[in-house]
């Protein structure tokens, strides 16, 4: 027995320990967007779908990871075999570079019950009760609490979107026309070439890469495939729909590969 009991603990030792390198590789994978790479939209979809990492753990590991990169001690409390991803995920709502040593040392000695509770003494958050309400015979309105970098990140969407409804796309889809860089030149793209892009892009990102293509129908852009101030022109071949993330990631893909690789070499 007590050679069993030995093997189970250095076996939950060895477990968080590539819990923390599972958290920096999606510390690296959400800075790199290496999703986007490979035909995902997100960092979330990539986890769940791509790796099938269920959804309560995923949002464990990114809240866990993106927290983490503030406060590393976090990383490597969970390294150390003490205590586990879903613990700290419980406390990344009110741990800060202040208080740390105080909710790591607890997350270690508490159990995830008498933890929710020390939590909830000190959070300001209060939950809602209703996210739902009905709208008419056929529709709902969604109501949500986020997070300020959600905020801000949709609050930028948002400001981006120009949408122009295409004729031929499905209904309550909108098609953003390429802002791309700031040029008073720029010319509007007919409403029939727009047209004859959404029909052929089948209304969805045409984003595709090792053999998987974006499933996103929402909040697309029409991207200039070879860029207006290279002399691109608003044709249907030189045009192609892809969803906002992988509009951004195109966009910056040459910033994105420099940093990838200059991670890689600092890690040697």
């Amino acid at each position: 027995m007590k050679e069993l009991h030995q093997k189970i603990t250095e076996t939950v030792k060895e477990y968080r320990n590539q819990e923390a390198n599972l958290i920096e590789l999606t510390q690296e994978a959400d800075f790199t967007k290496l999703y986007l790479e490979l035909g995902y939209s997100s960092l979330f979809e990539y986890l769940n779908i791509g790796q099938g990492i269920s959804a309560a753990t995923v949002s464990n590991l990114i809240t866990v990871a993106r927290k983490s990169v503030k406060i590393p001690e976090m990383m490597e409390a969970i390294a150390s075999g003490e205590v586990g991803l879903a613990k700290l995920r419980k406390v990344s709502s009110v741990i800060t570079s202040e208080n740390k040593s105080e909710w790591i040392e607890k997350s270690k000695k508490l159990s995830c019950r008498e933890l929710e509770k020390e939590v909830a003494k000190v959070s300001t958050y209060k939950p809602r009760r209703d996210f739902w309400q009905r709208i008419n015979a056929d529709y709902f309105r969604l109501s949500i609490d986020t997070t300020e970098d959600f905020k801000a990140l949709a609050e930028r969407a948002e400001a981006k979107k120009k949408s122009v409804t295409a004729k031929t796309a499905p209904k309550n889809q909108s098609v953003t026309q390429d802002s791309g860089p700031t040029d008073n030149k720029r010319e509007h793209i007919p409403q029939d070439i727009l047209n004859q892009v959404v029909l052929r892009d089948k209304g969805r990102c045409s984003f595709q890469n090792h053999g998987r293509r974006c499933s996103h129908r929402r909040h697309l852009d029409i991207h200039h495939i070879k860029p207006v101030k290279d002399g691109g022109q608003n044709t249907v071949e030189n045009l192609a729909i892809l969803c906002e993330m992988h509009h951004i990631y195109l966009h910056n893909q040459e910033e994105i590969e420099r940093s990838l690789a200059l991670i890689r070499r600092l890690r040697g």
